[in-house]
Parts: structure tokens; sequence; C-alpha cells
């Protein structure tokens, strides 16, 4: 059964983890706002060996900042499930191999995005607990949760590559192969093809989309060990 679509059809664990992440983020939004005015002036932000050893007066921003960076999560991964799932023309089938791999890849994708806007509204409601209670630690079930982020994000990539499997290689066509290995077709529709032995899935580099996917990982790959790096050395 074929279809006239823009966007291939994502799959129900994708709609679920969906809704999943926009529930996180209005639960820890509403939680934060209504603990917002139960918060001390003066919020301690930095544990050293012996204690609290900086502090920042409150603001919407300090407290908010787990919703903010739920919301950069769900966006950024968001966009690239969207452009995984997305398709220019052509009638497609849903279980055409490549139509397949883009629900499955753009699944893990959104998978990925609940499990760790869930662990970040966990943090940000565990942090305001912190601050309200005077307690210098955000308790054992910090660390707990982040090893379970964790080891469901290893199960998550570990499904998903099985789910991809090995593909079947195509007729191999010269004009559509760049430097021997890069496939570059604009008139197939197809986001991931087959690589020319059929051993892996490769992107199609014909389609502007794939150079934005790769745009994106980069600098996800560049910016968030960037970020990371800051809080550290703050």
């Amino acid at each position: 059964m074929t279809s006239q679509a823009r966007l291939v059809r994502p799959t129900v664990l994708t709609k679920i983890a969906m809704v999943v992440s926009v529930a996180s983020i209005a639960w820890s939004l509403a939680f934060l706002l209504f603990r917002y005015p139960q918060l001390p002036d003066l919020l301690p932000v930095h544990f050293g060996p012996r204690g609290v050893d900086g502090w920042q007066f409150k603001t919407y921003w300090r407290v908010l900042l787990s919703v903010f960076i739920q919301l950069a999560l769900a966006l950024t991964l968001g966009a690239i499930g969207a452009l995984l799932l997305s398709r220019p023309h052509g009638a497609h089938d849903q279980d055409a191999p490549d139509v397949r791999a883009a629900a499955t890849a753009a699944e893990a994708v959104a998978l990925l995005t609940a499990i760790w806007v869930v662990f970040q509204g966990y943090a940000g409601v565990a942090l305001a607990l912190v601050w309200q209670r005077g307690r210098a630690t955000l308790g054992s079930g910090y660390t707990y949760l982040e090893l379970l982020g964790i080891a469901l994000t290893i199960a998550v990539s570990v499904r998903a590559h099985v789910r991809l499997g090995r593909p079947e290689a195509r007729p191999f066509i010269a004009s559509h192969w760049r430097y021997g290995q890069l496939y570059n077709n604009r008139e197939d529709p197809a986001l991931f093809v087959p690589t020319r032995q059929g051993a892996r899935w490769t992107l199609n580099f014909g389609r502007p989309v794939a150079a934005a996917l790769l745009g994106i990982i980069l600098a996800l790959g560049i910016v968030c060990p960037a970020i990371i790096l800051g809080l550290l050395l703050r």
C-alpha cells in the first residue's frame, strides 16, 4: 500500500515518547513556578568539599534553567527527528526498507529525547527541593536516575541498530556515487540508502536534509562538550 506524503509515518513509540517529553516539560514548569515564591532569595549553586561555596540571587532564569534545558533538548532532537522523517516527494510504501529505517532512527531519537527530558525534569525538581529544604546534596536518587538514563540510552541505541539490520545492496549506478562511497541522487526521495556493498546504511547526500543532519550533529558534538566543560570549570 502506498501513499503520497511529505513525512514518513512515525511509530507508536515515537508518538508516546513525544507525549512523555511534552508532559514532562509542562509538569516541570508548573512545579517550579508553584515553588518559586517558597524558595529563599539567596540560592546555593555550587557545592565544594566543605559545603556550599557558591551563591546566586533567586531569579526566574536560575530556577527555570532545567526547563530551558528541557526545551533545548526537545527542540534540537525534535528537529533531528523531523528531518529523519521528512520525504519531499514520491509515493512510498511504509514497509519499504528505507522508510522503515527512517522511522526506526526517528523512534530512537524520540526515545532518547524522552529519557533525558524526564531526567532533566527530575534534576530541576530535586534542585528546587534542595534549595527549599537547605540540603547540600541532590541525594542518591539523582545518581541512580542518571545511571538508569545511561543504561536506557545504550539499550535504545542497541535496539535501533538491531532493527535497522543489514540492507540489501542496490544495483550500482556510477552517476549516483561521488568519490566511490557518497550516494548523491536528487531524484531519490529516500534519506537512508544501502551502502554500495549493502553492509550498512548511509545517507542520500542528494537531499539537503542529509547535510542539515550532519551539521546539527556536528554542532551538538562541539557545543555540548564546551558547555559541560564550562560548567565544570565554574
